[in-house]
Order: C-alpha cells, then structure tokens, then sequence
C-alpha cells in the first residue's frame, strides 16, 4: 500500500483508526480514480468502506438518493458511433440532431469524430451559437436561451427526497428563436409517415404538466401548481426506478490501472480539468467568462500547462515559457504556470480553451487538451478514461508563451526582497 499510494505505513494506519473510531465517518472519492482504467473497482473499494464502518444509510453518513426517472437507455458510446460510421459504406446514421452538445470539440481526437459526422447525409443543430459541432450542420434551429424557455430536470437530489424542477419563461424571446422541444413536437406532427402512436402533446408545457401530473401530489395541491409556486417537486415516490445494471461475468477485484504511453518515452500523468470559467467548454464564447481569472493561477483570456516548481526546475522550463505537452496521439503548445500544489510527476491543463469555431471569444484561442487523451475506457463501464494518458513536455526553444496573469506572482514576497 506504501508503495502504490505514496503514502507512509504509519499514516496509513494512523487514518484508518481514526476513520474506524469516529462516528460518522464518510469515505468519499471523485475525480481522476474514478476516470482510470480501474475507476469502478475504486468506487466500489470506497462504498465497502463506508458499508464496513456502518456508515450507509445512517445519519451523517452515507446515502444512496432516490430519482424520479431513471437512467436513459443508450445504444453504444459516441466512439462506438463513430467508429460504426467511419467503418461502413454507406452511413447507418441518415439524420443527426444536435442539442446542447459540441462532441467535436469535447471528444478525444483518436475517436475521429468530426470525420464520422462528415459521413452523415444531413445534421440539424439546435444551438444558439455556431460552435466545432455545429459547424459541420446542414440546418441550424436556434433555441432559446433558458430564460426564454420552459426548462425541467430530474437530477439526483442529494437528499432522502426524489427532486423534480421546472421553471416557466422569465422573459419573452427577444429574436426569431424556438424552443427545440416545441420544434420536434411539431415535427413530429408533420411526419409524412405518422408516428405511432402519435405524440398527444401541442406544447412543450403541456407535456411538463402531464409528467408532473404522475407524481405524488403534495397536501397542498397538485404536483404541477406546487410545483410553479417553488421552483420544482420534491418527496418520495411510490416505486423507485432501479439504476441501470453493470453487465458483469465476475466480482470485481483489484488490477493495476493502465496509461497509455510507456513511463520511459512519456513520464508524466496528464490531468485534464474542468475550468471554473468555461465548465466542459461551453461557456468559452462568453467574453466576461474570458476576462475572470483563475482562481488558483489568475490566468485570463488563454490557456496553460501546469508543472511542479522542482520539475520545471530540472527540465529548464521558467514560468511563461512555451512548452509543448504530447502523448500517442498528439501535442498542445502553451505558457508554462508554476502550480506548487502539482505532484511532480503530474501535468495539468484546464478544459475549455482552443476550439476552431465558437464565436470571435474563443475560436483559435488557447489550446484543447482533450484532443491529447488516449482512446481509453473503463472496462466495466465503458466511459472515457480521461485520467489514463501520459505525456512529455519539453520547453519550445526561442519562443515565448503569452501568459495573461491577472496577479504578477503566485507567492507573495516579504517586503524589500530582491527578486
């Protein structure tokens, strides 16, 4: 265990008697174990330690949240699609509608997607601004904004209670925009050849209140008035739907986590993450979202590659220097940033920078470190294993980055130091 974690015996133990002799005590885990090649048995390893402290489903410690719908049913990841199309003839996929997605931009390059779409006959994009994705459309359909548009979710609640929310328009359209849901009823209507059954709904609303109308009413009222006086409906339901099974032939047990590239050509772990600005990068289009600085770094307006103070140091790379990160299947350029916080053998990039296309904002700014990860998934689940990719970087000689920090330094100096 020492040696896998890096973590001393003693505070091994120390940790584990604390967290058996405390009540409550709650293991929790996210982010990049979950997204290596292992992540389910990690999660599955932290859930049998709050099981075996007594910790689920007592106050304090941890529980497993009720839904109101359950998981959507799908036919395949988006890198099986691409690879259908990419592989056949003649395209399986006639007609593609896009919605409140940019899988271009948002999807490692090795899964091609862009050349996948191209084989498509025809592509309806849904999107309020013409981004990587919607580029590639033969018809484009601008939405409202959310604003402008009934709006509805069934998130995982994080309570004992099921959640249901909807909220009506705020505001009335101001140009020639129509909300997607209402756009494919009405599709739906005009169908040369008729859906059945056909679709009963006129509106979009009318289709909320129906949902709405299946749930538990509250004392107060029906689900659907209740809901328009708080924002959304929330209290148990009857029959919980159950989460969608995990195909599996045996228990899971430990494996070690594989990267992609060998540790002696790219002795780095890449760590891509989610910007506090742009989120996945659909918000990269946002001039005021450009102009907030990182929180951490201040960075504003671009993008940058994080490495540890004492690497940096052995490999001659100065905070601002141009540096080129790459693995298997590509290289990003961007200003170095110091980050102490970084393990060593660590590199990390923000997500959100370097579209193509996406308004005068963000189309050619900065760089897109999905386009590096590894065509890589999680066995068991089969989603993206993003934290699976190793790189290299090297300082790009007789060039500089332009690094745009709001603050001048990331440490403060006493005052009268020499720097």
């Amino acid at each position: 265990m020492e040696t896998q974690t890096g973590v001393g015996a003693a505070t091994i133990s120390r940790l584990a008697h604390e967290f058996a002799d405390r009540r409550p005590a709650v293991a929790i885990i996210g982010g990049a174990p979950l997204a290596q090649t292992n992540g389910l048995f990690h999660a599955a390893a932290v859930n049998a330690l709050n099981a075996l402290a007594g910790s689920v489903g007592e106050a304090g410690g941890l529980f497993f949240t009720p839904q109101t719908s359950g998981p959507p049913a799908t036919r395949g990841g988006l890198d099986t699609i691409a690879a259908d199309l990419l592989s056949a003839a003649n395209a399986p996929i006639q007609l593609l509608l896009i919605d409140e997605a940019n899988p271009v931009f948002a999807t490692p390059r090795a899964w091609r997607v862009r050349e996948a779409f191209e084989k498509i006959p025809f592509i309806a994009s849904f999107g309020s601004f013409v981004d990587d994705t919607s580029v590639l459309a033969d018809l484009i359909l601008p939405d409202h904004s959310f604003l402008e548009s009934w709006v509805d979710a069934r998130p995982e609640s994080g309570a004992m209670v099921a959640v249901s929310s909807v909220a009506a328009p705020a505001m009335r359209p101001l140009h020639q925009t129509r909300a997607t849901p209402d756009v494919l009823l009405e599709v739906g209507r005009r169908l040369r050849r008729p859906l059945s059954p056909p679709l009963p709904w006129q509106t979009f609303d009318a289709m909320l209140r129906e949902d709405f109308a299946a749930l538990p009413a509250p004392a107060s009222g029906d689900a659907w008035s209740v809901a328009q006086k708080q924002g959304g409906w929330w209290g148990e339901v009857a029959h919980p739907p159950a989460p969608a099974p995990i195909a599996r032939r045996a228990p899971l047990r430990f494996a070690e986590a594989h990267f992609d590239g060998a540790a002696a050509d790219y002795p780095f772990h890449f760590l891509p993450y989610a910007s506090q600005a742009f989120l996945d990068g659909s918000l990269a289009h946002l001039p005021w979202m450009q102009e907030l600085p990182d929180p951490l770094t201040s960075a504003m307006w671009s993008s940058w590659i994080e490495i540890n103070p004492k690497t940096a140091g052995r490999l001659a790379i100065a905070q601002g220097d141009l540096v080129e990160i790459r693995s298997q299947h590509g290289a990003v350029r961007a200003p170095a940033l110091l980050s102490p916080g970084l393990a060593p053998d660590v590199i990390a990039m923000p997500v959100g920078q370097g579209h193509e296309t996406f308004t005068r904002f963000a189309s050619g700014r900065g760089a897109n470190p999905i386009a590096l990860l590894a065509p890589v998934a999680e066995p068991e689940t089969g989603t993206l294993a993003w934290a699976a990719t190793r790189v290299q970087i090297s300082r790009v000689e007789g060039d500089s980055g332009q690094l745009i920090l709001f603050a001048g330094e990331m440490r403060e100096h006493p005052h009268g130091h020499e720097r």
